[in-house]
């Protein structure tokens, strides 16, 4: 089931899509690179790159065709590590002439500065917003929630994204969730660490209860990977081990976050985009072999996925 927009003869690169990927830190500057490399491979006209500020000169080198935006940040305690700042976002669009959609989570990291930030975008923008990664945790948020500082739950706090849950503690009900007033449309792509974080934060049951909750369509990434939407639901079998990689989770949000600044609905945008990845998973196997495919190779095959689906 891949569907992708057609490209008429008078396009132009705003026409073609305009995606904001705001991503990365000091200690996971590639997460930022390949996730903005995966939206300009699957097609957006325009993809632009927003980064804290120690992580731009690196995106810059490596990325000539996708403007970079060196974001404000502030070095964390003790690491060192630059990050987004909660009043980053504003300059960021500033500097955005037009966005479609936006991607925000790869390599954001759960230090405070960055959730407050991903607060930020889940409350400002106003286009198709994917949530990925770090920016995951701020959906277990209570409405009306002013500080993660002191208001963001445990378990979505926690650094380790495999490790046990606790119990929600929220007196909300699971409904009222941080981003149920959003009148955009949201997706949420949690890998399975991610999901069960999630549900115990939010007090679903699973995807699907998850999805009508926030209202979002959610892609719970894995072996055999759900895409829900309140009201539909596809599964998809195709994926490959070899995607079992750190890194190809943000080739995945390019892929999906270029197909919403495309154009398409999106739960179409997440099934189409979990199928292009899994064939260029296994295209990227077929080069390399299983054990050794890398999350470059999976961007890098993307082209050959989208011709074979032509």
């Amino acid at each position: 089931m891949m569907y992708l927009p057609p490209i008429p003869p008078d396009a132009h690169k705003y026409s073609r899509g305009s995606l904001l990927v705001l991503a990365g830190s000091a200690r996971f500057p590639g997460a930022a690179l390949l996730s903005a490399l995966a939206a300009a491979r699957t097609g957006a006209g325009y993809v632009t790159l927003a980064t804290p500020a120690s992580v731009a000169p690196i995106a810059q080198a490596h990325l000539l065709s996708i403007p970079v935006i060196a974001a404000k940040e502030r070095s964390e305690a003790g690491e060192g590590s630059g990050v987004f700042v909660p009043d980053a976002l504003s300059a960021i669009l500033a500097q955005v002439n037009h966005v479609d959609a936006v991607v925000c989570g790869p390599g954001l990291t759960a230090s405070l500065d960055a959730l407050d930030f991903a607060v930020q975008v889940a409350r400002s923008v106003s286009v198709p917003l994917l949530l990925d990664a770090d920016a995951l945790r701020v959906v277990g948020m209570p409405a009306g929630a002013n500080n993660p500082l002191h208001e963001i739950h445990p378990a979505c706090a926690s650094f380790d994204p495999f490790a046990e849950s606790p119990e929600s503690s929220f007196t909300q009900p699971a409904s009222r969730l941080f981003v149920e007033d959003r009148e955009t449309p949201l997706l949420l792509t949690p890998h399975g660490g991610e999901l069960k974080r999630l549900l115990a934060a939010t007090g679903a049951n699973d995807a699907a209860e998850l999805a009508r909750h926030s209202n979002a369509v959610v892609v719970a990434k894995g072996p055999e990977t759900l895409i829900v939407s309140p009201t539909r639901s596809h599964v998809s079998a195709s994926a490959t081990p070899a995607l079992a990689k750190a890194g190809t989770g943000d080739v995945l949000s390019g892929i999906i976050g270029s197909l919403l600044a495309q154009g398409m609905e999106p739960f179409e945008a997440a099934v189409t985009g979990v199928e292009l990845h899994s064939a260029a998973g296994r295209i990227a196997e077929r080069r390399y072999g299983m054990r050794s495919v890398m999350a470059e190779d999976v961007v890098e095959a993307i082209s050959e996925a989208i011709q074979q689906s032509d």
